[in-house]
Formats: structure tokens, C-alpha cells, sequence
């Protein structure tokens, strides 16, 4: 057994090394084909130790051996073995162009059992030379999983400790269980301490590359509303919800320049599932639907602003900020998406300030004086608030009107709000969508453009939407805090039936109970203390995060030194005693420097022994008449070894009669393994 203990160590700890690497895929797309792949290492160490001629044939029974359980284990490499290969060549960057937990697909997931394999197969062949470098291949592994994600926290200490227990049983026959115990709690200690004072941001991360293939130009569907406008009855998709839905969003418009509304969107493959919105704190409801397109001319895809994951037989790629879906290669005829509908309180709702920590795109230009008196003008003196963004719907809703018929307007530049704001208070959902996000930033409002399709009142017989041309729709969005972006509806006319008990649902509620201007503002006056936009400051690190940290390695060498120095100095003495008499002699010297005595490179066995007195002189001078024997009496064997070692304990022995704090001083002493 004490020949496997090694060996379980060395592939113990590269699948907890591999185990890093979940975040990435999910626990269990990563566990089992890691599992498999060490259980056929172990196998052929284990013929190996039954029969040593098969070390010959270590690296092809493990590689051929490992491959054929990937196979087995990772569902769909049968099919295509070749995704393995793929795996290993580009499927590390393919992952990090991906979300996270990716696909667990075999030319994805693959490379980290492969990693696992390789860091088993290397382990186990060094381990025949040194037992401590056999624990690099791991190391390795772990130290790749960090650049990818980094594991913190109570995760970190588990990972240490883990780690901790197989280089235990890698080292599990040195000479005393003392000794084990002594490194078992120094390496304990300092990956516990590490995991939890090191902080996240000295993590150094491979950059998240966007696909090679993510297309650099892409056509402005809020330049295709007047066009759609004009063949109001061609079908674009159709839509069975599990729930209500108000609208369904196709890309959002963030940056404006005066002349055109455009997104910049970071394209990621879309992987398994999306994490939650950050910035929604609300509890959420999951919800799905079915889409299946028709007369679709769009790379974008209807989906919506929470989107957690699609169910599609083709890849996909996302913007994790805002949703927007676009076909990857093939446009898919039908999918199911997946999202979270924020339930928000109504109340809440209507006393919610707005989250400036998603304003962005805010520079518009050179912004028409009439513009921005118009804005000013129509906000007064309330303080961005929800309340604020439905005081500005509610004067587009009242005195402009929505263009209907032949002659539809276009445009969303300056020139054509100016005229749409100040003259002919006529337009479409473009020109009242534009006109809205660029007062209500003007207002300290974070909003931003939104361009999609609202969902028709009535569906089909079987319950089914039918989504055409004449429900194209462009509308704002504005962040509120804790539910994130909320759609807002200037035109009056956007708002579906069908959202009750959804955001929109309560924000037509609020809408409807929305005081006057004039109670607004008495309100906001009274209630010094409502939010507020964040003012832009510099970010300072925490005086007390850096003591803490501070705190935190220095008591990280505190413990190294406390449990550091004397397990340095039992291995050393182990080492030592492999070289007989010449060993105890080199101990003893240091044995006495440590103490304070000087030993200069020339002092003999009898000159020490004559410069001390009592049971250290006595153990120098027997010490000395082993160290003749073993230097000149011309034997090959050293058969004074251990009179030369129980001279040494003799020795200790004596100088340890002293003061309990000159034994302490002693044995912490680092003066003999520096000097």
C-alpha cells in the first residue's frame, strides 16, 4: 500500500487541479471524464507494479487507454472522435471566445480532461525520480485553470486544502508522522490564508477574445422601421410564450452621434446559460417561448434583455450586455429562448431611482439649444427618478401624435428631431424613441434605444403570436435600480394586452397612478434623501482592505517561519542521515551555530569539543573518534553511523539544558540554514 499512496496523490491532485476548471462548463462535464481518465492511469500503474516490464509501455497504454474512456464518457465523441483532436487545438480558445458555463460539447470540454491525462501520465513517470516534483504537472494544470477564471474565498481554501491532503499522501513515508503532521499544518495554514487574503483583483486573466468569425459590419434595423411600416401585413416570426411578454427587443442602441443611433456590441458564443443580471436585484420569474421565423432579412434575432439561454441546433452568438442574439453561420428556422422577467412591487416600482452604473454611450454631440431647453423645460425641478422618465413619456404621449398612412418620416438625427420636438410633432416610434433617450440623458436619465417587434393583443386559435411588419417598434429603455432596464412606451401605443402581471404590466400601473409635475416636485423636495445619480469619482482602494491584507501576509510569514524553519530543519537532518558519520558531523556544526557558538571552517571535532564542557564535549570528542574512523581507516562501509548520530542527539541534548527561551530562540534559529 505505501507504494500507491504516491500514486493516488499524484493523480488525486490532477483531477482537483482539473476540478478548477467547473466554472467553466459545470461540475459534472468536468468531473466524470477527469474521473475516467485517472482511473485508467491508476490501472496501468497498477499492471505496472504487478509487472515492472510494462513501464515500457506507460505512455501508449495511458494516452490510448484515456482516449477510449473520453469517448465513453463525454456524450457525443463517439460520433465524432475527431472533436477530441479539436479539442486540444483550439477548443482553450474557443472557450474563452465563449460564455460561461459553456456548451459542454466534446470539441470544448474535452481539453481539460486531456490537461488532466497529460498532468496523470507526467506525474505518475517522474514520480519514480522525485516525489515532490512529481506534484508540478497539477500545478501546472491549476495555475491554467486561474488564468481562466480565479477561484477565491471559501472555494480557494478547499482547493488548497485538497491539494494539501494529496501532496500528503505523495509524501506520506517520510520518516516520522510528526514530521507529516508538521508540513500537513504549514501547507494548510498558508493555503488557507492565501485563499482568503489575497485579493481577487492581482489575478492575472487570459482576455476574452471575441470569435474570428463575428461579423464587423452589421445593418441598423432602426433604419428598416418606415420600410416595414409600408408592407404592414408580411408575417416575420411567430411566438408561443410561457408567460406574458410585451415586446420582443432585437438589439439595443446605446451611442449616438447626432446623425446616427449605433451599438458596439462584445460578441461572445453563446455557452450553456447566461448568468443573471448584476444589476437585478428583484426576485425573477423564468419564462420561455418558442420563435420560429419566417420572412426574416435580419442577422439579429428576437429574443429579449434577460435572455439566460437558447435551445438551438445551430451556434449562436450574444452580447452578455445587452441579450442581442445573432445567427453565428446559419440563420435558425425556430428555437427556444429562455429569460428572467423581473416581479417587481408597483409601489416599489414608483419610488425607484434610476442605476447610473449602466449609463453609457452619454456623449451626444452638439445637442440643438431647442432641444435641450425643451428638456429642461419639461423636467422642472424633479431629480432623476422613475417617476422622472414617466413625466417626460407622459408629455411626448400628450402633445405629439404617432404618423400613420403613406407619406411615414425617416430619420433620427438631430435635423430630424429638431423638426419632429419643434415643428411638426409628427413621427413614428423612430423619431419618438430617439427624441425620448436624448432629453431624458440630457435629464440625468441612463437610457438607451431599443429597436424590435411588440407583440399583437390577440393570438391565433392555437395560441400562437403572429408577429408582422406592422408591429415593428422602436422604443426607450431606462435603468432603474434593482430591476434593471425598463421599457417605456411614448407613443401610447406599444404596450401590449398581454403583459399584465410583467414589468411592463407594473409600469402601466404606476403610469396611470403618476401624480402632476407640480406633486412631483413638492414630493422631491420634501425627501432630501432620494437617490440620486452617483457623482463620477475616483475609485480609491479601501484603507482597510489594505491593512487587512497587510494583516494577512504578515501573518502568512509569521506561520512560515513558525512552522517553516523547524520543518526545514527535520529535512534536512532526514537528508542528512543517508550520509552516515559525514552527515552527523554537518549536523552537529550547524547544531552548535544555531546555539551561538562559533564554528569557523576549520575547526575540528576535538578543537569544538575542547571549546565546550559537559555532555557537549563528551558528545563532540565520541564524535570526533567516528569521524577518524570513517575518514581514514579505508573501509567502504560506515559501520560508526549510528554512534556518529546518537553523538549528535547527545549534543543536542546538552545545549537544550538552558532557558526555555534560549531553546525557543534556538529552534527557530534560521542562522545555520542561511549561513
Amino acid at each position: 500500500m505505501s507504494r500507491r499512496l504516491p500514486i493516488l496523490g499524484v493523480l488525486a491532485a490532477a483531477v482537483v487541479a482539473g476540478l478548477l476548471f467547473a466554472p467553466l462548463f459545470g461540475t459534472a462535464a468536468v468531473l466524470w471524464p477527469m474521473l475516467a481518465v485517472a482511473v485508467v492511469a491508476y490501472l496501468v500503474e497498477e499492471s505496472i507494479l504487478h509487472r515492472p516490464g510494462l513501464a515500457r509501455w506507460r505512455v501508449p497504454f495511458t494516452l490510448v487507454g484515456g482516449v477510449v474512456a473520453l469517448l465513453a464518457v463525454i456524450p457525443g465523441a463517439a460520433q465524432r472522435p475527431v472533436s477530441l483532436w479539436e479539442a486540444v487545438t483550439s477548443g482553450w480558445r474557443r472557450t474563452l471566445e465563449s460564455t460561461w458555463p459553456a456548451s459542454p460539447v466534446p470539441d470544448l470540454v474535452a481539453f481539460v480532461p486531456v490537461l488532466v491525462l497529460l498532468a496523470c501520465l507526467i506525474g505518475a513517470r517522474v514520480l519514480q525520480r522525485s516525489r515532490l516534483l512529481a506534484l508540478l504537472p497539477a500545478v501546472v494544470v491549476a495555475g491554467l485553470s486561474q488564468a481562466y477564471v480565479t477561484v477565491t474565498g471559501v472555494d480557494a481554501v478547499l482547493a488548497g486544502l485538497a491539494l494539501t491532503a494529496c501532496c500528503v499522501l505523495v509524501m506520506a513515508q517520510w520518516g516520522s508522522w510528526a514530521r507529516l503532521v508538521a508540513a500537513l499544518a504549514a501547507m494548510a495554514v498558508a493555503a488557507s490564508t492565501l485563499g482568503v487574503a489575497l485579493p481577487t483583483s492581482s489575478a492575472v486573466h487570459l482576455p476574452k477574445p471575441s470569435p474570428p468569425d463575428s461579423p464587423t459590419v452589421l445593418s441598423n434595423p432602426l433604419t428598416e422601421i418606415a420600410a416595414r411600416l409600408h408592407s404592414p401585413d408580411t408575417v416575420v416570426f411567430t411566438a408561443r410564450a410561457s408567460g406574458p411578454v410585451d415586446r420582443w427587443p432585437v438589439i439595443a442602441l446605446d451611442s449616438f452621434d447626432g446623425v446616427t443611433w449605433t451599438a458596439a456590441p462584445k460578441f461572445q458564443r453563446l455557452g450553456r446559460e447566461l448568468p443573471l443580471d448584476s444589476h437585478v436585484t428583484v426576485p425573477v420569474r423564468r419564462q420561455s417561448a418558442d420563435v420560429a421565423l419566417a420572412d426574416w432579412s435580419l442577422p439579429w434575432l428576437p429574443s429579449q434583455s434577460r435572455t439566460l439561454s437558447v435551445v438551438d441546433d445551430k451556434p449562436l452568438l450574444v452580447d452578455p450586455a445587452s441579450g442581442a442574439l445573432l445567427a453565428d453561420q446559419a440563420r435558425p428556422s425556430q428555437y427556444r429562448v429562455n429569460w428572467a422577467e423581473p416581479t417587481v412591487d408597483v409601489d416599489e416600482l414608483a419610488s425607484a431611482g434610476v442605476d447610473p452604473d449602466l449609463r453609457s454611450g452619454d456623449d451626444l454631440g452638439e445637442v440643438p439649444t431647442g432641444i435641450d431647453e425643451l428638456a429642461r423645460g419639461i423636467g422642472g425641478e424633479v431629480r432623476p427618478s422613475f417617476e422622472l422618465a414617466l413625466v417626460l413619456e407622459k408629455y411626448l404621449r400628450t402633445n405629439y401624435k404617432l404618423a400613420t398612412g403613406e407619406n411615414l418620416p425617416t430619420g433620427h438625427g438631430y435635423a430630424q428631431l429638431n423638426y419632429f420636438l419643434l415643428h411638426s410633432k409628427r413621427g413614428t416610434s423612430e423619431q419618438f424613441a430617439a427624441a425620448y433617450v436624448v432629453m431624458a440623458r440630457l435629464l440625468g436619465l441612463p437610457a438607451r434605444l431599443v429597436v424590435g417587434f411588440k407583440q399583437p393583443d390577440t393570438p391565433s386559435p392555437d395560441g400562437t403570436y403572429v408577429i408582422r411588419n406592422r408591429d415593428v417598434l422602436a422604443w426607450p429603455e431606462v435603468a432603474v435600480t434593482g430591476v434593471g432596464w425598463v421599457p417605456l412606451d411614448p407613443t401610447g401605443t406599444a404596450t401590449s394586452t398581454t403583459s399584465k402581471g410583467g414589468l411592463a404590466g407594473a409600469a402601466e400601473t404606476v403610469r396611470k397612478n403618476l401624480p402632476s409635475t407640480k406633486e412631483i416636485e413638492r414630493e422631491h423636495q420634501s425627501e432630501p434623501n432620494l437617490p440620486a445619480p452617483k457623482a463620477q469619482s475616483t475609485h480609491h482602494f479601501p484603507g482597510w482592505a489594505a491593512l487587512l491584507i497587510a494583516g494577512g501576509v504578515l501573518v502568512v510569514v509569521l506561520l512560515l517561519w513558525l512552522l517553516g524553519v523547524p520543518l526545514a530543519k527535520a529535512v534536512r537532518r532526514r537528508r542528512r542521515r543517508r550520509h552516515g558519520t559525514l552527515g552527523a558531523w554537518a549536523e552537529a556544526r550547524d547544531l552548535l551555530r544555531d546555539h551561538g557558538i562559533r564554528v569557523t571552517p576549520a575547526a575540528t571535532a576535538r578543537d569544538l569539543a575542547r571549546d565546550s564542557d559537559g555532555a557537549v564535549s563528551q558528545a563532540m570528542t565520541l564524535l570526533a573518534g567516528c569521524l577518524d574512523r570513517a575518514l581514514w581507516s579505508g573501509q567502504d562501509s560506515d559501520p560508526d553511523r549510528e554512534f556518529a548520530w546518537s553523538a549528535v542527539r547527545k549534543a543536542r541534548r546538552g545545549l537544550a539544558e538552558g532557558r526555555l527561551s534560549q531553546r525557543i530562540r534556538t529552534t527557530l534559529s534560521a542562522r545555520s540554514l542561511i549561513g
